[in-house]
């Protein structure tokens, strides 16, 4: 049997996962725009994408996480409100 967090832990987690998000978007952009200025003056920018691409798969993997926190709260909500209505 699965043990839930509780509503408040629950709300932390997905607060500090949202920034953790928002942290790593701000990142890709950087890494965008540093491609580009290494690409305008003609340096090599293999580096640079393959870290573009790290950073693009950890937010790829932060995302599953928040959608899948979010399904198991909204699937918590759901078991607590049938038990309301079979008490």
């Amino acid at each position: 049997m699965r043990c839930w967090m509780a509503r408040s832990e629950r709300k932390a987690k997905l607060a500090a996962l949202a920034e953790r998000i928002a942290t790593a978007r701000n990142i890709i952009q950087a890494q965008h725009d540093l491609l580009e200025k290494l690409r305008v003056s003609g340096q090599p920018t293999l580096e640079a994408e393959a870290v573009l691409r790290t950073y693009a798969s950890s937010l790829t993997h932060l995302l599953a996480h928040a959608e899948k926190m979010r399904e198991e709260t909204l699937a918590k909500k759901g078991e607590t409100k049938k038990r309301r209505l079979l008490a």
